[in-house]
């Protein structure tokens, strides 16, 4: 009897253990990401292929998952990425979710024959070093890799290790009571700090740092690795802390590139990160867009960037938050200015927040827009009540004999939802990327006619339309001449003169659902093939016999 029972206690005590301890009911860590992308390979082996790029400094591999049917380079396709930020693990679980939703919807029907007309290449996690963090004894939101980052320009790391003051696990905030300090508690909620407002005749009564040491006393309290959202070309930020050496130096950011510019079929990116022209879309600068170097989003592309963030918000709703631009040297902005394709992001999730509607008085909310104000309101609503780390005391070396206390909002807690709540974000996000795909530029030959004109001459004339909604090629694309144009080619038999028309053209981006209409004159019997397209809308081919 007891040889039975102890079995059945055991197991009944596994099943009260708390899943989370498990990671089953939160975000992927590496190991476990690596295990779920293997595990679509290994269902799916029809349709996805699976590779690291690269490892990074840290060891860890850069996956990508290539998904999609025969001939995957010929057809449109989409580039999916998340993970470019090290401390937004959405992003990762939103690409995750996303491959493993279109493999399902694929196999059961439900999304026809997509796959067979698109590609899809998925980077989950392009900052795995620095997702990392979220997982060890010691959380903060890291956003370098594990590469020493060499700012002095001398060689010399610089890197500044984290001080847990309070050691609970977490940095935070640390608040040092300074009669010359600009920072008071705000007076809507006693746990945010916000810088006072002397116009309104309010004084600063605390000095706010990073929980942590100034070891150097370079007013650089923490600091770690390259960050990949620093380090690409556009506008790439150097002699900035977590920028790297020079650009594109890293091995994640030069394998997505490397990746990206041989994939010549790419006609959109997509990314999950702190920029976002989805909820809103960029407006065209005529100054910027029209600059001997081009930093402004281009009208033509600026007039999609408005249509396809018509569509976001029609399938997500009001759920990205407000509109943010992109920072300097990130990979977002670098898809669009030197890669030359359409480039959306969007964070997927943000909190709410409230809307200026108080008769014109003057708020504080509205003045400072504080969005941790904003979060801890809406956590209260929620009932999520461990978002936030009381403020206590704390002693720090390099402030002897003042008040220090240590605390704030939880690491990671105001750029990614509690878990459960990841199912409902991916399946909105899930369903606008399939949009985008139904969206793509694809060409089609149209109306071919064959005219008799005597003594063995013949007239062809056909239609090279765009039966897509998106243009074949970016505006930007046009002028960074990297993204592949639309080839018109006409393929003579022996014997057969082509005495007018081109029978090889290039033609410059088609409008969706425009047309081209181009004709020739051939001599001689027999057939032709005329065959129009790109990588990057698919081709289309017809035999004409004359």
């Amino acid at each position: 009897m007891k040889s039975f029972l102890l079995p059945l206690m055991a197991f009944i005590l596994i099943l009260a253990i708390p899943l989370s301890l498990y990671g089953r009911d939160d975000y992927p860590d590496h190991d476990r990401l690596a295990a779920r992308l293997k595990s679509l390979e290994a269902d799916y082996p029809q349709y996805v292929s699976l590779q690291s790029l690269t490892q990074t400094a840290g060891g860890k591999d850069i996956w990508v998952l290539s998904i999609g049917t025969d001939n995957l380079s010929d057809r449109p396709a989409i580039a999916v990425a998340g993970g470019t930020e090290g401390d937004h693990l959405l992003g990762t679980e939103l690409a995750l979710r996303f491959a493993g939703m279109l493999l399902k919807e694929t196999v059961s029907g439900k999304t026809g024959s997509l796959l067979d007309s698109v590609t899809f290449y998925v980077f989950p996690d392009m900052t795995p070093d620095a997702g990392e963090q979220y997982f060890l004894p010691l959380k903060y939101e890291r956003k370098g890799n594990a590469n020493s980052s060499y700012t002095d320009r001398y060689g010399n790391a610089i890197d500044h290790p984290y001080t847990d003051l309070n050691n609970d696990g977490m940095i935070t905030l640390m608040r040092v009571r300074d009669r010359n300090g600009d920072w008071i508690p705000h007076p809507d909620d006693d746990r945010v700090m916000v810088k006072a407002d002397k116009g309104i005749g309010e004084t600063g009564r605390y000095s706010v740092y990073p929980e942590g040491v100034d070891l150097l006393k370079d007013d650089r309290w923490t600091e770690a690795g390259v960050n990949f959202n620093r380090n690409f070309s556009f506008k790439f930020p150097n002699f900035t802390s977590g920028a790297g050496e020079h650009a594109v130096s890293e091995e994640e950011s030069r394998a997505i590139a490397s990746f990206l510019f041989d994939a010549k079929n790419v006609y959109a990116v997509v990314s999950f990160g702190s920029a976002n022209n989805l909820t809103e879309p960029l407006s065209y600068n005529e100054r910027e867009a029209s600059g001997r170097i081009i930093t402004g989003i281009l009208e033509g592309d600026a007039r999609v960037n408005q249509m396809v963030s018509r569509k976001y918000n029609e399938i997500t709703g009001d759920i990205s938050g407000p509109a943010a631009a992109g920072s300097d040297g990130d990979f977002f902005q670098w898809a669009y200015f030197h890669y030359g394709r359409h480039s959306f992001s969007t964070p997927g999730w943000s909190f709410p927040r409230e809307q200026p509607g108080n008769g014109g008085r003057r708020s504080r909310s509205e003045r400072d827009d504080c969005p941790a104000l904003h979060f801890l309101k809406w956590a209260d609503e929620q009932g999520i009540d461990d978002v936030f780390i009381p403020w206590e005391s704390a002693v720090h070396p390099m402030f002897p004999g003042k008040e220090i206390e240590v605390g704030g909002i939880r690491p990671f807690a105001m750029k990614n939802p509690p878990f459960e709540m990841t199912a409902d974000i991916a399946t909105s996000h899930y369903r606008f990327i399939l949009a985008l795909a139904e969206m793509r530029p694809e060409i089609r030959i149209r109306n071919v006619e064959t005219e008799v004109l005597g003594r063995g001459v013949y007239r062809i004339t056909a239609d090279i339309v765009n039966s897509g909604i998106l243009p074949t090629v970016s505006e930007l694309g046009e002028r960074v001449r990297w993204v592949q144009k639309t080839v018109v080619r006409l393929e003579t038999d022996e014997g057969q003169e082509t005495l007018s028309g081109n029978r090889i053209e290039v033609l410059d981006a088609v409008q969706g659902g425009k047309t081209e209409t181009r004709s020739w004159l051939i001599k001689g019997r027999g057939s032709v093939k005329l065959r129009a397209g790109a990588e990057n809308t698919g081709f289309d081919e017809v035999i004409i016999r004359l």
